[in-house]
């Protein structure tokens, strides 16, 4: 149940099988994608610019914003805004930090994953967002995120969803850049094929030298090219959120079976009123009550689980989404800029 398509069809196979390889890598050259899809790279552009046009794919660079130290994840849960949306989600979309958010059906009315900048004051931002409406806002910090969104794919040739990356069991080390990475990792997120021309000339250094850090961020582990594609283009037609409390000695393990499991896009630990919270995804609404008790209730440890159905996003990975097709109006060509601390 997500109205961001507006009923529109499933893309053509030879569209998903150009999704497929660019779920892959996002930045593989057209000759690449050809190979894979076994047609021309012309046409392999051509269709890509189509749907890039239409507003039904992003590629971006997806980064690690807690290693970098730009700031502290907060999901942030609005209730009581059934009478107000029409002034929140225009405020939600257009804020900097708030990274993506969705509409709920269910005791929650939005659910908000932000980046909190380091100098920022969030009850100040809380009150801003809020303001003149009847809404209230609870707040968890996310401790550890277990699995990304951006890493969970459904193959072109297959029915069962993967996970582009492993689990992430454990935090990653602390990372400082130089202020040459810094820009081009803020452009590729911003555009994760932004030519290397215009890379080059941002820094103003050599395409060389601009294809060397695109490599050294990968080598840090801290860039992966990923495409945005709304699951129900790829018959994927129920997106759902879960609030789970978890007793604490299974929290670990049932974090990271759950984590691996398909229908997993997003999971995380959390402080506040539950232990995990996360972003799940099924064919269709048939399937839920099987996740509940199948998935669910196999899992060691959960005292709880709050389940809403996802009726529309309207923001992912910083896009905008409007009338179902991504859009960068009003959003900052380099987010980190924004991000970072002012000096």
């Amino acid at each position: 149940m997500n109205r961001n398509t507006h009923a529109r069809e499933a893309l053509e196979p030879i569209d998903r099988a150009i999704v497929d390889a660019l779920h892959r890598d996002g930045r593989a050259p057209w000759s690449r994608v050809a190979e894979q899809v076994g047609v021309s790279a012309v046409t392999v552009r051509r269709r890509y610019e189509s749907l890039h046009t239409q507003g039904l794919i992003r590629v971006i660079g997806a980064t690690d914003v807690v290693r970098l130290g730009l700031g502290t994840p907060i999901y942030m849960r609005i209730s009581n805004a059934h009478g107000d949306m029409d002034v929140l989600i225009p405020r939600l979309r257009e804020r900097i930090e708030v990274r993506s958010f969705h509409t709920l059906l269910g005791s929650v009315d939005i659910a908000a994953e932000m980046v909190l900048p380091p100098d920022a004051e969030y009850s100040r931002l809380v009150a801003e967002i809020t303001a003149g409406t009847s809404a209230s806002a609870e707040s968890l910090l996310l401790t550890h995120a277990f699995a990304s969104g951006q890493d969970w794919a459904p193959p072109f040739e297959t029915n069962e969803p993967t996970r582009l990356a492993p689990v992430k069991t454990e935090p990653a080390p602390h990372l400082e850049l130089s202020q040459t990475e810094v820009k081009v990792l803020g452009m590729l997120m911003h555009d994760g094929r932004t030519s290397l021309g215009d890379l080059a000339a941002s820094i103003g250094k050599s395409e060389n030298t601009a294809a060397r850090t695109i490599e050294q961020l990968k080598e840090y582990g801290v860039l992966d090219f990923r495409i945005l594609v709304e699951p129900e283009l790829l018959g994927f037609n129920t997106e759902f959120h879960l609030w789970l409390v978890v007793e604490p000695q299974h929290l670990r393990q049932t974090a990271l079976t759950l984590a691996e499991h398909p229908s997993t896009k997003y999971l995380t630990a959390t402080t506040g009123n539950c232990s995990l919270a996360g972003q799940f995804i099924v064919r269709d609404r048939t399937e839920l009550f099987h996740y509940s008790t199948e998935v669910l209730g196999s899992l060691p440890g959960i005292r709880s689980a709050e389940l809403s159905i996802q009726t529309a996003t309207h923001k992912r990975v910083w896009t905008s989404i409007i009338e179902g097709k991504y859009t960068t109006d009003g959003q900052p060509p380099d987010p980190i800029e924004y991000l970072r601390p002012r000096s």
